[in-house]
């Protein structure tokens, strides 16, 4: 594990203190196995989550661009955004990620680069970004998560929920 990554949950807590209203959209392609991990936990994560009325949670697929709008309506204060991203640590590691860790160029399986989006949405809310990662084993075309990034989607669907509930102060079943 890399130095900094190790406190994910304290820097999670951390990001979305002062929430008052929270978006969180799940990034991936379905067909390119641990790529689809942003998808598969924004499903748990509603799941989870049920209907609450400060909390919208939607899977963006590969094209997360074509919900800027839902997320504009919706007017939150944090975007939470939940993908595949590689940071050359343990496959199935969760991390924050910060928006000036991502170069405009890197290679990406979604149709408009992460570092684009987080700032459009940062910039045309204004809300505060946030961004998951979860670090893949395999983006190969497969339609299934890897061993590893499979067995952080409960725990880490878990605990998402719960750091939202507290951060809005709303009880959440898990």
């Amino acid at each position: 594990m890399l130095p900094g990554y190790d406190d994910f949950a304290q820097r999670l807590r951390e990001k979305l203190q002062g929430a008052e209203r929270v978006f969180v959209l799940g990034i991936g392609t379905d067909w390119k196995s641990d790529d689809r991990v942003g998808t598969v936990l924004a499903r748990a994560l509603a799941r989870k989550l049920g209907a609450a009325a400060r909390i919208r949670v939607a899977s963006g697929g590969e094209a997360p661009e074509n919900f800027t709008g839902a997320v504009r309506r919706f007017a939150p204060s944090h975007v939470v955004i939940l993908d595949a991203v590689d940071h050359g640590l343990k496959p199935g590691t969760a991390f924050v990620a910060e928006e000036r860790q991502i170069a405009v160029g890197d290679m990406t399986s979604h149709h408009l680069p992460l570092k684009l989006l987080m700032r459009f949405l940062r910039k045309s809310i204004p809300c505060q970004v946030v961004l998951v990662g979860v670090q893949p084993r395999n983006l190969l075309p497969g339609k299934r998560l890897s061993a590893p990034v499979r067995r952080t989607v409960a725990p880490l669907a878990d605990f998402l929920a719960t750091a939202i509930g507290e951060a809005l102060e709303e009880k959440v079943q898990c």
